[in-house]
């Protein structure tokens, strides 16, 4: 079984403004990658390498063409449960440690902890890492991102390892050592595809090459056997020649170098080596080396890449259940808690939850100058600070959920993973409400000791305003469901726009209806009852307040409003998953 096979595999990106016209920036690549080789992908900026790894990892599709991975198609993920990748220039989440990072990487793949606890520290060491591994991301230099990057590519002990420019910000000890890994991995009878502009890093590594130059194949086979297609030229070193000499030796001489009282005469053609050398011994000058000079994949590169259309040089041919319900389960569970752990760690989270403090404080304050409402003063108040800065933290996080892992370029960390798209979105989303969750659970906490500083005590009728909280709690996970499937459609500031927008109108959804059965117009009449079914009817939790204030709460209502609210999040879900099992990432 060959590691990585490609068969005519093309890739059209559209651009273009309105009317949007195919770039073509790969085109018909067929290689071929044994298992247990170091394969280089070269090629200058631009030439389609990345693209080449992105379509292999599933982060943008191919236009045509095939390819399959480990024996199996690119629609099957469950490939990349035995693949690495390190991405070109990455970036990693700024709140975690080194080591949380590759544990989260590890718990991806599903490893058992005392396992991915043990791989995270033997890599870390192996990478150089070992005394930074408690350091957060965000104090890392670029060199040190780089190696916790090639950490945990290797997490899951991988058959298939994909770098992009691995050497990429490393220092010259930093090259040396990924040099040494990339070779310890192949000695472990691993597969090592890389892609690089840095020609020598490929000669001391690979065994085969694919030089491609705008987006296509220039040449590709056995390193040594590219190569050895012939001397460029041969180098003749003579010790103290005459001057005569070296006028007879000019029509043969390509150049001349005079150093000391040695001379050194490259000979271009190999036919002409013998005349020289006659020339030479006839004189009676001493010869001190005859070496052929072959050609460098430099040189081999240069000629490549500058043909621009040349044909491909081949050398050598590449011949070249239950169960998985349980792992995807774990994988948005530790996404959701990824999700939860980067936004407790967020300053801006702490910093609303400090100013809901703030309103709930004041609550006190205007209930001291009050005259018989100063409990209603305290609920109202404080329910309105649970309710509001709930609603900030919706909008604002969830519209990052997606568009900073794409922006920042996380994305092809998770999605590079044995880790589906749903997974990703499913996780991303219960990470939030986990998070928001939370954190009015320690709003309410606030909020009852402020009940409690106001009466003194507290019974069993203070506990009415837990319903209205659940109501909200309700609220906001559909605000979240809002949020996360704007982002996927869009930029982040029309996310918040859009999320907003329909946050506002749905809680004047029954009003609308009502409006529009009365003005008389079919048309009016029709697009008020869409808008109604459409948009999420939150004029059905307005019963909030009435439930802060004692008012009891039907069980029926509670199980109403809980089985709309988790009916219209199922579909929204579903459609930021149909969106973003379409987005390419380039």
């Amino acid at each position: 079984m060959l590691a990585i096979e490609t068969t005519n595999l093309t890739k059209d990106y559209p651009v273009g403004f309105w009317r949007k016209r195919p770039k073509r920036v790969l085109e018909n690549l067929s290689i071929q990658v044994e298992q247990g080789e170091v394969f280089g992908l070269l090629g200058p900026n631009g030439a389609g390498k990345s693209t080449t790894l992105k379509i292999f990892l599933r982060l943008v599709f191919p236009t045509s063409g095939s390819a399959r991975i480990l024996g199996k198609e690119l629609q099957d993920t469950s490939a990349h449960e035995r693949i690495g990748f390190l991405p070109e220039n990455p970036y990693f989440y700024d709140n975690l440690t080194a080591e949380e990072f590759v544990n989260y990487a590890g718990d991806l793949f599903g490893l058992p902890g005392a396992v991915r606890r043990r791989r995270a520290g033997e890599l870390l060491e192996q990478v150089g890492l070992k005394d930074s591994r408690n350091l957060y991301v965000r104090k890392f230099s670029k060199g040190m991102v780089q190696r916790l990057g090639i950490a945990q590519a290797l997490i899951n002990d991988p058959e298939l390892v994909f770098l992009d420019e691995p050497m990429s910000g490393l220092d010259p000890l930093g090259r040396r050592e990924v040099r040494d890994l990339i070779l310890g991995l192949k000695e472990e009878g691993k597969t090592v595809f890389f892609s690089t502009h840095i020609l020598s890093d490929a000669e001391s590594l690979c065994e085969r090459v694919a030089i491609l130059n705008k987006g296509r194949i220039q040449g590709c086979g056995e390193l040594r056997e590219m190569l050895a297609m012939g001397v460029a030229s041969t180098e003749i070193v003579i010790e103290s020649p005459r001057s005569e000499l070296l006028a007879e030796l000019k029509p043969w001489a390509g150049y001349t170098v005079r150093t000391g009282e040695r001379v050194r005469i490259e000979v271009t053609k190999e036919s002409d080596v013998a005349t020289v050398l006659n020339y030479v011994l006839r004189a009676g000058a001493k010869i001190v080396s005859v070496n052929p000079v072959k050609m460098s994949l430099e040189d081999y590169f240069f000629t490549q890449v500058t043909k621009g259309s040349a044909q491909p040089v081949h050398g050598k041919k590449f011949d070249a259940g239950e169960k998985r319900t349980m792992k995807a389960l774990n994988r948005i569970a530790t996404i959701a808690l990824h999700t939860f752990k980067e936004a407790v760690r967020d300053k801006v989270l702490y910093n609303l939850i400090i100013f809901a403090f703030l309103m709930i404080g004041s609550a006190i304050l205007f209930s001291t100058i009050s005259v018989g409402i100063q409990q209603i003063i305290v609920i109202d108040l404080g329910l309105s600070s649970i309710s509001v800065f709930g609603l900030i933290m919706a909008i604002f996080i969830g519209i990052g959920l997606v568009s900073k892992e794409i922006e920042r370029r996380t994305i092809y960390n998770i999605l590079s993973k044995p880790v589906r798209r749903v997974e990703f979105i499913v996780g991303k989303y219960v990470g939030l409400v986990l998070t928001l969750a939370i954190n009015t659970f320690i709003m309410t906490i606030g909020f009852y000791l402020a009940l409690f500083y106001q009466k003194r005590s507290l019974d069993l009728g203070d506990f009415a305003p837990l319903a209205a909280i659940y109501f909200v709690l309700l609220q906001l996970a559909i605000v979240v469901g809002l949020a996360v499937f704007f982002s996927c459609i869009s930029s982040p500031i029309l996310s918040a726009v859009f999320t907003f927008s329909v946050y506002v109108i749905g809680h004047f959804l029954s009003e609308m209806r009502w409006l529009g059965g009365v003005a008389g117009s079919g048309v009016v009449k029709q697009a008020t009852a869409i808008l109604y079914y459409l948009l999420p009817n939150l004029s059905d939790f307005d019963f909030i307040t009435r439930a802060a204030h004692g008012e009891k709460v039907s069980g029926a209502l509670l199980l109403s409003n809980s089985l709309y609210a988790l009916l219209y999040v199922t579909v929204l879900i579903s459609g930021a998953i149909l969106v973003f099992e379409e987005r390419e990432f380039r």
